[in-house]
């Protein structure tokens, strides 16, 4: 369990999984490439392929984030993986990154999931992160437009991940962890991410 003592920092207001964008940048952080072509291929090049330098350097930014909390075994798999398996990978560094995140999908999503419920609610996330703000004073903090952001990304991420439909009624569908992700995770000792993404187990 999370100790109340750690910061749940709310770090997934500015983009959802982005996939194609990770996948591009794992690929360069497995060529190994210098702070020079690093910054030609994304803010020069536009490998990103965003309308400006600056969406370009925060995506990029943030999917390095996520990528290096785990090693390149992983980045191999966002990078070489069929989109199915390369997404939950992406997941799985996003959880990482974003701890807020995985432990909603541990224990209040997991609990949608118990009781059948058809779609999530609202109320789901937003009485989440009221628990949350009691014991990390940081969330008591968060402003209620950073809410919203983070509740949107959350449900974004979700959906593109295969367990919200891509309706507005959000309904909950069942995934099934790849082999190749599972056992990544479990040779890093992530049971904690692995549960996150079998919640709907």
């Amino acid at each position: 369990m999370i100790s109340s003592n750690v910061p749940l920092d709310a770090n997934f207001t500015k983009a959802s999984l982005i996939v194609p964008e990770t996948r591009i940048v794992a690929g360069l952080l497995l060529d190994g490439v210098d702070t020079h072509v690093w910054r030609q291929q994304i803010e020069d090049e536009n490998v990103l392929q965003k309308r400006t330098a600056n969406t370009a350097k925060s995506y990029a930014t943030i999917a390095r984030h996520r990528l290096e909390c785990f090693d390149a075994e992983l980045w191999d798999i966002v990078r070489n993986a069929d989109n199915v398996v390369a997404t939950q990978a992406v997941l799985a560094a996003t959880l990482k990154f974003s701890p807020l995140l995985a432990l909603f999908m541990r224990t209040s999503l997991a609990d949608e999931y118990r009781r059948m419920s058809r779609i999530l609610e609202d109320h789901v996330w937003i009485s989440f992160m009221s628990d949350q703000a009691l014991n990390h004073p940081n969330l008591a903090t968060v402003s209620s437009g950073t809410q919203a952001k983070l509740r949107q990304n959350a449900y974004r991420i979700l959906a593109e991940a295969g367990y919200l439909g891509r309706g507005r009624d959000r309904s909950l569908q069942h995934v099934r962890v790849s082999p190749e992700v599972r056992n990544y995770l479990d040779s890093r000792h992530e049971s904690e991410i692995r549960a996150a993404m079998e919640c709907t187990q």
